[in-house]
């Protein structure tokens, strides 16, 4: 589709006759326009209207019907809608009467509200570069005009103009009416891949608050550090001495509780709470094996407490509230706002918790109650799951230190899920918890698990991983809650690029209008006659300042899709979860029916 120069010359030609020049468009100058008289604006009658408001101001979307009009040619006119505030010029009311149905609005419902169209069906083209976006959409229209085939591939000689084919145009305008809706920010970002190649880009290395868009780089650096069949064992000891004195059926002596930082480690009673079924490691299975090694000792008192060691994260940080960058300042905020603690966003951490650290727990989130301490609070669960199988324990159940391995004898243990099983937690249910759990895992593996050991350690890993794009990447916790982290459009994409479409990584994701935590915001069916829409994998992000969505769709022909869209403002949270952004972003990929054969 050979239509770029031919477009240029028409959109030159009408914008002499508005009184426009393309340099003082382009940049939006703030200077009145010299609006033509209706003669001069095509003859409406059987044309594509090109509806534009008249106001002298606006010479950004008067610029941009001008050009949509030249890359439309002889088919548009132009239609002027009045000002902003007033009504629709009865001549030009007249004009539009006589155009073919449907058409084209540039500029927003602020400009020309839909009440003015009197029912007629049109595309709207505005937004950041509605210049640009209105060739891009005259190109297709002209196209299906012209009886080609948007989804073929473009058979024009490259040496006469714009050779991108339609079908490419459109997977582009369609991708990018993110940036043209009343919901687009100043502070946002985009990017499209079709096969790993770039097909729309808009800020696409500008590092912006990602919301949970952070969790994707850290299970490819927990991939990637830890392996995906990485696994995490809690077990129980006594010491050996006080179990080798066992009398009248009574242990002198505690039961040791060790957590090696298993981030799922939970009584099925927390998991079942809610619908979904996800994996997590049976604490009560443990129980029942303790209880066994008890019972081959002869044991059913047990003259001591259950103490509960959650040492393997050595730095015993069981929050980020008091947690601060360097050099900030006393305005700097924490690198966790007190208020996701209260509202129960993310749990206490530490070398040992079971059931998120909450005790006791509820259906609801806000009613989950915390633990002043997350270690003594695990080895309070495990003694009322040996209380409730028989056994007598005197003493109440504390945090300390396990015996060291010589001095100890196993009584039992329990393995978690590995690595890969446990994504879907993180990924598709979006568990802040079990994310910052891991995140320590990734700076334990490399010797320091405290928040800032942890972030360096993820650092590392990434360069390895994206190499300069990791420079895009700012993570200070591993869930995304902080509002110091950031990323690009093009680092989360390269995430899922390397992990690749059909990975654990990607099915993982949330099924975008089907599952947690997309299940009210999925794509719409492209309608025509075209069937279903696309699976989408995807995950989302959310804050108060920050909207965000990434993921992966392969389509009918075999194309693979990976896109991200961030989008920062302040209280944008405002829009909803399920807002035009997010919507028009999974709209475009879902519909990408139209591609070229394989």
């Amino acid at each position: 589709m050979a239509r770029t120069s031919k477009a240029i010359t028409a959109a030159l030609v009408v914008a002499s006759l508005v009184g426009l020049s393309p340099a003082s468009a382009g940049a939006q100058a703030s200077g009145s326009a010299t609006l033509p008289p209706p003669e001069v604006l095509g003859d409406c009658t059987g044309a594509v209207p090109v509806i534009v408001v008249s106001d002298a101001d606006a010479q950004s979307d008067i610029y941009a019907a001008v050009l949509l009009a030249g890359v439309l040619d002889a088919k548009s006119c132009i239609v002027l809608a009045g000002g902003r505030d007033d009504p629709f010029p009865q001549d030009q009311q007249e004009r539009l009467a006589t155009a073919s149905a449907g058409g084209y609005v540039v500029g927003g419902p602020a400009a020309v509200p839909n009440a003015k169209l009197l029912g007629r069906k049109t595309t709207r083209v505005y937004g950041a570069d509605r210049w640009e976006t209105a060739t891009a959409v005259g190109n297709i229209a002209s196209a299906l005009a012209a009886g080609e085939d948007p989804s073929g591939s473009d058979d024009t000689d490259a040496g006469t103009g714009d050779s991108t084919p339609a079908w490419q145009q459109r997977l582009a305008t369609e991708f990018s009416a993110a940036l043209r809706s009343s919901e687009a920010t100043d502070d946002m970002c985009m990017s499209l891949h079709r096969n790993g190649e770039p097909i729309f880009e808009h800020k696409p290395h500008t590092p912006l608050l990602p919301a949970s868009l952070a969790k994707l780089a850290t299970v490819a650096v927990a991939l990637s550090e830890l392996g995906a069949d990485a696994t995490f064992t809690t077990r129980v000891v006594a010491d050996a001495d006080a179990l080798d004195a066992v009398s009248d059926g009574v242990l002198r002596g505690d039961l040791y509780l060790i957590g090696g930082g298993d981030p799922v480690l939970a009584t099925p009673g927390y998991i079942n709470r809610i619908a979904d079924a996800r994996p997590y490691t049976d604490v009560t299975q443990l129980a029942d094996s303790v209880m066994a090694a008890l019972d081959a000792h002869g044991i059913d008192t047990i003259e001591g407490a259950i103490v509960g060691d959650g040492s393997w994260f050595a730095d015993g940080e069981q929050t980020y509230t008091s947690h601060s960058l360097p050099g900030a300042t006393p305005e700097t905020p924490a690198i966790w706002k007190q208020s996701y603690l209260s509202g129960n966003f993310v749990g206490v951490l530490s070398g040992l918790i079971i059931n998120d650290g909450y005790s006791p727990y509820a259906i609801d989130r806000r009613s989950h109650t915390r633990s002043a301490d997350s270690t003594q609070a695990a080895a309070s669960n495990f003694d009322d799951l040996l209380e409730a199988r028989g056994m007598v324990i005197r003493h109440r159940p504390r945090s300390g230190s396990a015996p060291a391995a010589g001095d100890s004898t196993d009584l039992g243990s329990i393995t978690s899920p590995s690595v890969a099983e446990m994504l879907v937690r993180i990924l598709r249910y979006s568990e802040n918890t079990p994310a910052e759990m891991l995140f320590k895992q990734i700076g334990r593996h490399r010797g320091d698990s405290s928040r800032a050991g942890s972030a360096k350690a993820a650092s590392t890993a990434l360069g390895k991983l994206l190499g300069t794009t990791a420079d895009e990447i700012v993570l200070v916790d591993g869930s995304g809650l902080s509002v110091h982290n950031r990323m690009s459009c093009e680092a989360a994409v390269r995430l899922l690029l390397l992990a690749g479409s059909d990975s654990r990584f990607a099915t993982s994701l949330s099924i975008a209008g089907r599952t947690p935590t997309l299940q009210s915001c999925g794509p719409r069916s492209p309608g025509n006659g075209q069937g279903p829409a696309n699976t989408v994998f995807a995950k989302g992000g959310q804050l108060n300042d920050s909207s965000a969505i990434a993921g992966v769709s392969t389509a009918p022909n075999g194309d693979v899709l990976t896109f991200a869209m961030i989008a920062n403002e302040p209280l944008i949270i405002r829009i909803g979860s399920c807002n035009a952004l997010r919507q028009l972003t999974l709209d475009a990929i879902g519909r990408y029916t139209y591609g070229p054969s394989s």
